[in-house]
């Protein structure tokens, strides 16, 4: 499911740096994008959501950047409506192996 970890040197403030993980632009709200309503007596963190979408918790910050949030600690109240992109928008957008 996952593709290999890659790991790219960037310059920065005029010098060479190694990064591991993903640099990928921000992911931006699609028409395809499912719509998750936070039910009742449920309150609902940027983790639990990419688990429930993905099976892995580890892309919450893809869910984060589409709803523009940045703290992926903060829960959901009651009826919020969350962009969840789907796993074939994903795929397309190398973030998932197919």
């Amino acid at each position: 499911m996952w593709p290999k970890t890659p790991i790219y040197e960037i310059e920065v403030d005029g010098e060479n740096v190694v990064v591991f993980g993903l640099l990928h632009d921000a992911i931006v709200p699609d028409p395809t994008d499912e719509v998750f309503v936070v039910p009742r007596g449920g309150v609902y963190r940027l983790d639990l959501l990419s688990q429930y979408a993905y099976g892995v918790p580890d892309l919450w910050p893809v869910i984060a950047s589409v709803n523009n949030l940045i703290d992926a600690v903060v829960g959901f109240e009651l009826g919020a409506r969350i962009r969840i992109p789907t796993k074939a928008r994903l795929a397309q957008e190398g973030l998932l192996s197919a």
